[in-house]
């Protein structure tokens, strides 16, 4: 039997459909304004009636310019738009829009393009190695995480020092998990600095299920409530994911009938091919985002049972009480319940798996098992030419 086509929107019987979503055939409009639901009902807590009348709140979101970030920025700009225009003619937050350059580029000229056609909000654009910058303990933490063989020149510019200290990193997924993990707490130092209430991620229902997968694979499952659930982080800032209940291919339809082409780069959300790609320059992140937008497009709502599932786990009260040991790195809460510290090096207790290091000596902060896992792949510097 042949489907009769559909033409007009299911929603508003008026106009004709641009997109079919969730076995609804939308127009533009009903489209983008159920994309915009789905979003701000994860942004109840601050809704004018939540916040404080004499209080001013900041939020900060990163912008990665790829189409989830920036679908986040859209559906926010025209809510707090539509706030301002009523009649209290009041915001109920502030949007601080950071963007981490990553490339040895920036790319200045995009952000100035992004605020031109965002002009509500308040922007900044930071390189990844400015985390000596905006993290003042950073220095103490890399020199005490890889070892009193590594040397952190002071003299050097910080471009350098990190790069210095990535290389000394022997496989892709140790790299990418600590660049993630630097990623992570330049943003928080920015937020702080920002003086912001929250974060607004910019993840889809995809990119949780992606981060949650691989967390458990690297060893950190522990720590993967805190992120990609909604709520108080360890680093005492709130997180939020507005974008959790929507589908990465939503979120691509939306940037395609409702965003600026000129501004979003679609290629930045897009996971890296596998064809091509040896099994060393291969991360984990790289192995399940490309599963999840595979296997996502076949079965959207295993995927979406993935985040469901980890958003009923209740977050360790080692957060705000018990001993309070976080890592020295990630800054995720340790668990120490049981007999052995979780980054124990050939200890012989009651943790899952017992990691061997001989090349270096322990550290003496407290470290989770997944930073411990990552340390493992520090390369020993080469030795010192004879004069």
């Amino acid at each position: 039997m042949v489907a009769t086509p559909v033409s007009v929107c299911t929603n508003c019987q008026t106009e004709p459909p641009a997109v079919n979503a969730r076995k609804k055939h939308l127009c533009k409009e009903c489209f983008m304004m159920f994309i915009g639901s789905k979003v701000l009902r994860r942004m109840d807590r601050y809704r004018p009636r939540n916040v404080p009348k004499d209080k001013q709140i900041k939020l900060l979101l990163p912008l990665s310019f790829g189409v989830s970030s920036f679908t986040l920025l859209h559906v926010l700009d025209r809510h707090l738009e539509r706030q301002a225009a009523n009649s209290l003619g009041r915001r109920s937050y502030n949007l601080h829009v950071l963007n981490v350059e990553t490339s040895a580029q920036p790319d200045s000229h995009r952000l100035e393009q992004v605020r031109e056609a965002y002009p509500l909000h308040t922007y900044s654009q930071v390189p990844l190695h400015s985390i000596f910058r905006y993290d003042t303990a950073i220095k103490e933490v890399i020199s005490e995480y890889a070892g009193l063989e590594f040397i952190d020149d002071d003299s050097k510019s910080d471009q350098e020092r990190l790069d210095n200290f990535r290389s000394s990193l022997s496989s892709a997924t140790s790299r990418a998990d600590i660049d993630g993990i630097l990623r992570m707490r330049l943003i928080v130092a920015v937020a702080r600095e920002q003086e912001c209430e929250g974060i607004l991620w910019g993840d889809s229902d995809s990119r949780l299920a992606s981060k949650a997968l691989a967390g458990v694979a690297k060893g950190r499952g522990f720590s993967v409530p805190w992120e990609v659930c909604d709520g108080m982080s360890p680093w005492g800032i709130q997180f939020n994911f507005p974008l959790r209940d929507l589908f990465k291919s939503e979120l691509a339809s939306y940037a395609s009938v409702g965003l600026p082409k000129s501004l979003v780069d679609t290629d930045s959300d897009t996971p890296r091919s596998m064809d091509n790609m040896s099994n060393k320059n291969m991360s984990i992140e790289d192995v399940m985002s490309h599963y999840v937008a595979t296997q996502g497009e076949k079965y959207p709502g295993v995927m979406a049972n993935i985040v469901r599932t980890i958003d009923k786990l209740q977050a360790s009260p080692l957060s705000s009480s018990g001993d309070g040991s976080k890592c020295l790195l990630c800054g995720m809460p340790v668990d120490k319940s049981g007999e052995e510290d979780p980054a124990t090096l050939g200890g012989m207790g009651t943790s899952q798996y017992v990691l061997e290091d001989t090349d270096r000596p322990p550290v003496t902060s407290t470290m989770c098992y997944g930073c411990a896992r990552s340390r493992l792949d520090l390369k020993s510097p080469p030795p010192l030419a004879s004069t």
